[in-house]
């Protein structure tokens, strides 16, 4: 018999708590005010056509928690720095905003009677990091994904990077991977954990006790630990 509560942990969400209630009617999500995830199970309905339903509101769950938590608007300030470029504000004669990219340095040329932090000017400059995030992402994570995969005698089909913002990746049923490009906004250690995590969905396509086992042996015992630190960032700019 399947357990009445059930805690798992996903990269893109964090921990989502499962609690089965033969009384309910229909699955729910509830996302209580410290963001935590709550999903009730009515019936006898499978654990895995409820998590499947939870991966399929990822980026919804993801949004409402960030709502709650009051995670709003910032704006990106001159000399933002992702891995490889940096991003410079400069005030011009000339109407329109436009990116200009000279690797390491992406400046953004706007109005001069136009401030910085103006709706327009911070739209072209989420733009101009997203094109620095995809550049990077694109030399560093195939090769990545790819000798990590040899290291740990893996097989995947291929490898996509994405502008994702519901999930840092994923694994589909015949191993293909897709990947995203936020996810150069992590460390070394933690781009590895979540490459790892889905690697280990090649073999074990839920997210059961078999595939943290599996994900804790390739992690050296600190697959939970790792799962948490990923939960300190978010995939938007």
């Amino acid at each position: 018999m399947a357990p009445k509560e059930q805690v798992c942990n996903y990269p893109e969400l964090g921990e989502v708590a499962y609690k089965r209630n033969y009384r309910a009617r229909r699955l729910s999500i509830r996302i209580k005010r410290t963001g935590e995830v709550k999903i009730t199970i009515p019936g006898t309905l499978p654990f895995a056509t409820a998590e499947d339903f939870v991966l399929s509101k990822s980026e919804w769950i993801t949004e409402k928690v960030q709502e709650i938590k009051g995670k709003g608007e910032y704006t990106i300030m001159d000399g933002f720095a992702t891995k490889e470029h940096t991003l410079h504000y400069k005030a011009c004669n000339q109407s329109k905003i436009r990116i200009l990219y000279n690797r390491p340095r992406i400046e953004i040329l706007h109005p001069s009677e136009t401030s910085i932090d103006h709706s327009a000017v911070q739209i072209v400059a989420k733009k101009a990091i997203e094109l620095a995030y995809r550049i990077e992402a694109k030399e560093y994570l195939p090769q990545r994904l790819q000798y990590l995969a040899q290291a740990m005698s893996f097989k995947y089909s291929k490898v996509t990077i994405r502008n994702t913002v519901s999930r840092w990746g994923s694994c589909s049923a015949k191993n293909s991977i897709s990947l995203s490009l936020h996810l150069m906004k992590l460390p070394p250690e933690l781009i590895d954990y979540v490459l790892l995590h889905e690697l280990c969905h090649t073999e074990q396509k839920n997210h059961g006790p078999k595939f943290w086992e599996l994900l804790n042996q390739k992690t050296e015992g600190r697959a939970k630990q790792l799962a948490k630190e990923v939960k300190n960032y978010s995939t938007r700019i």
